[in-house]
């Protein structure tokens, strides 16, 4: 489902960083998660936002997200589950260091 980026509740917390790109979660006033991506369609390229969908936890959240960067991104294709997992690895890595970085690790 796509929404409206002007939707999204003032009473909710953004969270987002350039390591989860295009995607950013919310948390509302009754403590609920919600996952977005940023897409844009159209030939007007209108900006939208695609509901990925409603994880119970932060930490759930995140690996939201990091499965969204794994699978849904360009259409990739891997021959071997090494180089799957290496890419898991680099996806993990990238948000860890925001973590780290942000001094919330």
């Amino acid at each position: 489902m796509l929404r409206n980026p002007k939707s999204l509740s003032k009473k909710d917390t953004i969270i987002e960083d350039p390591a989860m790109e295009p995607y950013f979660m919310t948390r509302s006033a009754t403590h609920e998660f919600t996952v977005f991506e940023r897409v844009t369609k159209g030939e007007k390229n209108n900006k939208y936002l695609r509901v990925v969908g409603y994880p119970s936890t932060f930490g759930r959240a995140l690996n939201m997200i990091a499965r969204e960067l794994q699978d849904f991104q360009g259409g990739k294709s891997f021959k071997t589950l090494k180089s799957y997992f290496n890419k898991w690895e680099t996806i993990t890595e990238k948000i860890d260091k925001a973590l780290i970085k942000d001094g919330l690790v």
